[in-house]
């Protein structure tokens, strides 16, 4: 197709994330926020884990924009399902960090 373009995405055809039922069932997630929490919990599973990656990286998961990805994070934050912790030496490094909320 003339005019078209391949846009370039940090995501790997081998990578997946998992997306587990109590998150659509408990936490009621849909669209682009249960995409970007399913990545974050994936990377924070132990405790000393965080997602450290950035809002780039969730922009091409969820074939959004920085500013949508933005809004989901503060709203994920807002809700209480992710922890967002900066680093005060590098002040655009954030940790964001998911938990189960209310689950036994």
């Amino acid at each position: 197709m003339e005019g078209s373009y391949k846009m370039e995405t940090k995501v790997r055809q081998s990578n997946y994330i998992t997306i587990l039922g109590w998150m659509i069932s408990d936490l009621k997630l849909k669209g682009n926020a249960l995409l970007i929490y399913a990545i974050i919990y994936g990377f924070s599973q132990t405790q000393d884990l965080a997602y450290t990656g950035s809002r780039q990286y969730l922009a091409d998961w969820t074939n959004s924009t920085l500013q949508g990805v933005s809004k989901c994070l503060k709203k994920l934050v807002d809700d209480g399902f992710i922890i967002k912790k900066e680093n005060v030496i590098t002040v655009s490094y954030t940790h964001l960090r998911a938990h189960e909320t209310g689950r036994n």
